[in-house]
């Protein structure tokens, strides 16, 4: 199976190259200049060479003006171009369509969230994330074409923006601060290295049985304090956390993680990956 990762350049896209193994790829960004393998969402004419392979897989990673949450562009140019796109994939003959989704999408809620409980999304990036799954699920069943939808919680790696929690820490650790400024740290979230949600999103592609809605997280909450201690021990380091220096975030709830027993099932019923990717 050939993948198409649109958005390779991306945090998470870098991550699915590190991570494919001997999975077939073909990568498409807007930050190419090889005409050949250059894809934006804004200019349809990029669009030609892609659709005109025939693509069966289709991994959509990407997703223009983040981290800008509350923009409403999410909604008025985002979203409608998103859907053409989806809807040409098919008019090409894909099969498979697989996108990532957003923890934002269940809304200002407490708890451990599964896949089928009713979402809430409460900023504009999470509403136009929310209205394309429902498109993508419609267009595709419709069609009889494969879908998954992604719905991933904290990833965390040194290629995400160096202004976002793990690399500013690590820089500091690197830079040899004597402290590192934090909110209150009493918010816990479900963080997950971006080399997991790799394999994750690796999976779901290439698991024909893989459809509908699934989380991407560790299962297991953890205080945003905590993960920072976590990440100064297993760099040996002696950085003082600072807490209460900046406010936490509003609208956002206090804990929340991923029920991942829908996908860890589907692992256990297969033995797919390992044998593609070994």
């Amino acid at each position: 199976m050939l993948i198409n990762l649109i958005g390779s350049e991306g945090f998470i896209g870098k991550a699915i190259k590190k991570n494919s193994g001997k999975l077939k790829l073909k990568c498409w960004s807007h930050s190419y200049e090889n005409v050949n393998n250059r894809f934006n969402l804004f200019e349809k004419d990029s669009w030609k060479n892609l659709l005109n392979s025939s693509p069966e897989t289709v991994l959509l990673l990407s997703w223009p003006g983040l981290p800008n949450y509350n923009k409403n562009y999410h909604l008025t140019r985002n979203l409608p171009f998103f859907i053409e796109f989806v809807e040409a994939l098919i008019n090409a003959g894909c099969k498979n369509i697989i996108v990532s989704g957003t923890c934002y999408e269940y809304g200002n809620v407490n708890g451990c969230l599964e896949e089928n409980q009713k979402v809430d999304p409460n900023n504009a990036y999470a509403i136009a994330k929310d209205a394309l799954r429902r498109n993508v699920q419609y267009i595709c069943e419709k069609n009889n074409v494969r879908w998954v939808w992604v719905r991933l919680f904290y990833p965390f790696g040194l290629d995400q923006n160096p202004l976002s929690l793990f690399p500013s820490l690590v820089k500091a650790i690197n830079e040899n601060k004597k402290e590192f400024n934090i909110s209150s740290g009493n918010q816990k979230r479900d963080f997950i290295s971006s080399d997991k949600v790799a394999l994750n999103l690796l999976f779901l592609c290439i698991n024909l049985e893989a459809k509908g809605i699934y989380n991407c997280g560790s299962g297991m909450p953890l205080s945003i304090y905590e993960f920072v201690k976590k990440i100064v021990k297993e760099n040996n380091s002696s950085i003082f956390i600072k807490k209460g220096v900046f406010p936490d975030r509003i609208g956002e709830p206090k804990e929340f993680w991923a029920d991942m027993r829908k996908f860890n099932l589907l692992l256990k019923n297969s033995n797919l990956f390992n044998n593609a990717s070994s």
